[in-house]
């Protein structure tokens, strides 16, 4: 079993110089652990997750890291020109030596719909079409695609990537996952991924031709030797991290707009609900973890375990990422 992080820019302590700097030196202390793989999500317009220039924060942790795995979790595809988004992969691939994972999804909140002025009915065919001629830039000499909202004629990019770059989709829609296991992309697990879902997009996955499918679940995590203090600031972390999530727009006049104009804030609030993150979080001594890890295995056939810390403090977050490589991942080994 891989272990990885997941990491979305918190701006815990409303410093953005701080939030950014304490998101790439968590990476870095990954890195150094032996941690697998590290994602980092793309936000827009949020005082709270600072992450709307997704490939620049990939950029910058690829460079300062020499082992992980850097991922996209996941890239807003259909607000990407698939051509200048094609170039930019293929040279992040180079210049990590094939560290960089891609994950695309269709953009969930209507806020990139409105504000980028594409029409949210038709942003998961734009989304699939455009990881088509995507893949084909990369590992095709010549492409020509006549789609439905975009044509490309005889374009050969430069630079092509050194080797194969797995392609992950981030969805809930059956129909694209179809398409997605058709087409070999993997997958990539929601923080409030249920146990019961997650399987049925597994076996989703292996009726319609997957093959070697790497499976990343995503779970809010919090490790401390003390069982009383883990779970109390798991508690406390899941409702702040809530909050500032569900209360995002009140710093931002754009996002403001965009609620009133949209049924945005009935989404918000389940994607972001408080109850699934906790009872889907990992939570307790490290060896609470290793058995509710164990146990999860059990349920669910994932392979790679992405971690969102349940921490405001660098600190506390290098001591659980700490606690899970030393007392944790040592027992989930033959997984």
């Amino acid at each position: 079993m891989k272990s990885s992080i997941f990491e979305l820019v918190e701006n815990w302590t409303n410093n953005e110089v701080v939030a950014i700097s304490d998101a790439i030196e968590l990476i870095e202390y990954a890195d150094k652990l032996g941690f697998d793989e590290a994602w980092i999500g793309e936000h827009h317009f949020n005082s709270f997750t600072l992450c709307p220039a997704i490939l620049t924060l990939i950029g910058y942790a690829l460079a300062r890291t020499q082992n992980i795995k850097v991922g996209s979790a996941a890239i807003l595809l259909p607000h990407y020109h698939p051509i200048q988004l094609s170039e930019e992969i293929a040279t992040l691939d180079l210049l990590s030596k094939g560290r960089f994972l891609f994950g695309f999804a269709r953009g969930a909140f209507p806020i990139f719909d409105i504000s980028m002025g594409n029409n949210p009915q038709n942003n998961r065919k734009i989304m699939l079409e455009n990881a088509r001629i995507v893949h084909d830039l990369l590992f095709k000499e010549q492409v020509s695609y006549e789609g439905e909202f975009c044509d490309v004629h005889n374009i050969s990019i430069r630079p092509h990537p050194k080797g194969l770059i797995p392609f992950y989709v981030a969805s809930n829609h059956d129909e694209t996952l179809k398409i997605s296991a058709q087409r070999g992309y993997n997958f990539l697990g929601a923080l409030t991924l249920e146990a019961k879902r997650a399987k049925e997009i597994y076996n989703i996955f292996a009726e319609n031709g997957a093959k070697d499918l790497e499976f990343v679940l995503t779970r809010a995590i919090y490790i401390d030797e003390d069982r009383s203090v883990a779970q109390e600031k798991a508690l406390m972390g899941v409702d702040i991290f809530t909050q500032c999530m569900l209360r995002a727009n009140e710093s931002n006049p754009t996002f403001e707009e965009i609620i009133k104009a949209s049924n945005y804030e009935e989404f918000r609030a389940e994607f972001f609900n408080k109850n699934k993150i906790m009872n889907c979080m990992i939570v307790g001594t490290p060896k609470d973890c290793v058995e509710q890890i164990l146990e999860l295995r059990k349920e669910i056939h994932f392979n790679t375990l992405s971690l969102k810390l349940l921490s405001s403090q660098l600190k506390d977050s290098k001591n659980i990422l700490r606690l899970y490589k030393e007392c944790v991942a040592p027992h989930l080994n033959g997984f």
